[in-house]
This record gives C-alpha cells, sequence and structure tokens, in this order.
C-alpha cells in the first residue's frame, strides 16, 4: 500500500470526525437553547457530550499520528489507536452489562432512587460504549481497506538484556528419591 494513500485516507477519517465534532458541539447548542431545564434534554446532552469526548479523543490522537513523518510508525500508531478504542469499546460493554444487572435489582427491590441513578449512568456508558466501538469500526475499515498489514514488534537491545538491578534469586532444588 501506498503510503500517500493511506495518509490521504486518515486525513479523510480526520476531516469527517472534525465534522462530527461540530454536529455534536451544535446538537449541544441546540438542545441548551430549545429545551432548557427538560429531563430529557438533560439525558440527551449527556449522550452527545460522552459522543463528542469520545470523537474529540479520536481526532487528536489522529492529529498526533499523522504528524508523524514514518509511514510504518504511522500504520504502527493507527494499529495502536484502534486497538486502544476495541479496549474501550469492551470495557464500556461489560461496565453496562453489569450495571444493567444492578440496576434490575434496584428496581426489583424498589430501590427507585439508585434504580435512578444507574439509568443516568447507563446512559453515559451506552454512549461511550457506542462512541468507542464507532472509532474502532472506523479505524478498522480504514486499516482493511488500506490492506496494510500491523507492524512486526522489534526488540531493542536493551530490552533483551537481563535487568541487573533485581537480584537473582535461586530455587532450592530437593533431590527425588529414588524407588529401589
Amino acid at each position: 500500500m501506498d503510503s500517500h494513500t493511506f495518509r490521504s485516507r486518515l486525513a479523510q477519517l480526520m476531516q469527517k470526525s472534525r465534522k462530527a465534532l461540530r454536529l455534536y458541539s451544535s446538537m449541544g447548542q441546540m438542545h441548551a437553547s430549545h429545551i432548557q431545564g427538560s429531563e430529557s434534554a438533560e439525558l440527551s446532552d449527556l449522550q452527545v457530550l460522552e459522543w463528542r469526548e469520545v470523537n474529540a479523543e479520536l481526532l487528536k490522537q489522529l492529529s498526533v499520528a499523522l504528524g508523524n513523518p514514518n509511514s510504518r510508525r504511522l500504520i504502527g500508531d493507527v494499529f495502536g489507536i484502534r486497538d486502544r478504542f476495541y479496549g474501550e469499546w469492551r470495557a464500556h460493554e461489560s461496565e453496562l452489562h453489569t450495571n444493567q444487572q444492578s440496576l434490575v435489582r434496584s428496581a426489583e427491590h424498589g430501590d427507585f432512587v439508585r434504580a435512578a441513578a444507574l439509568s443516568k449512568s447507563l446512559i453515559g456508558s451506552k454512549a461511550r460504549m457506542q462512541a468507542s466501538q464507532a472509532a474502532y469500526q472506523e479505524l478498522d475499515e480504514l486499516l482493511r481497506q488500506s490492506k496494510v498489514n500491523p507492524p512486526t514488534i522489534e526488540l531493542s537491545r536493551e530490552s533483551m538484556i537481563e535487568d541487573r538491578s533485581v537480584p537473582i534469586t535461586k530455587a532450592k532444588v530437593i533431590p527425588l528419591r529414588q524407588r529401589g
């Protein structure tokens, strides 16, 4: 794959991310001016805020990666960013599942104050999960379309040399009895 094409695809993804960021920002402002004080608007704003934050983080990381003149390093950075968003997606998914179970238990026990708090928390968790999943999928699609391979991991000479600052302890060997 031509590194110029990969860079141009990455730049297109950044443009798409900037456009989404502007959209999320305008949605937040629009909700604030139209339905001020509405609980529904507050919860929608929470979703938009989570999407905006994840998108801003994606844009920031892509900007840093694109600043790298080394094409091989750039590809490695993009794989790393993709993997980070995958990890976040799955972590938020797990958190969502756990809190959803807590919500059901709270409702079953009549603890509606806790249920309401968990519901609000779940709105943010689900939005973060969805936004992280979307970022992962965008990056994964970019990498697949570009037909780039993940970089190989190279160990530096220093990392291969044993750390001499840690004392070496030897195990005591107990001989086995021989059967006679």
